[in-house]
């Protein structure tokens, strides 16, 4: 489970860093919709910022840092004796 936190983390933390960067097509998430769904060959659509893009890089490099931590967290289970 750390390993898993800590590659999700990292993963995040790379995905901010090219959010900010400005390296990221627009719209990132209708493109990875868009090659499992597949749209109409030739169909052309308007591009309009959305209102919460603002901060999908501050929630990706948040939870990148938190998952990272969380990964480095020791968490020793309490053996209780009865």
């Amino acid at each position: 489970m750390k390993w898993f936190s800590f590659v999700v983390g990292v993963l995040c933390i790379i995905y901010a860093g090219l959010y900010f960067l400005g390296l990221l097509p627009v719209g990132f998430w209708q493109s990875t919709i868009d090659v499992v769904i597949g749209r109409e060959l030739g169909a052309y659509y308007k591009i309009v910022p959305a209102e919460s893009s603002e901060y999908q890089g501050i929630v990706a490099l948040s939870l990148g840092v938190a998952l990272i931590a969380l990964s480095r967290w020791k968490i020793q289970r309490c053996k209780t004796d009865e």
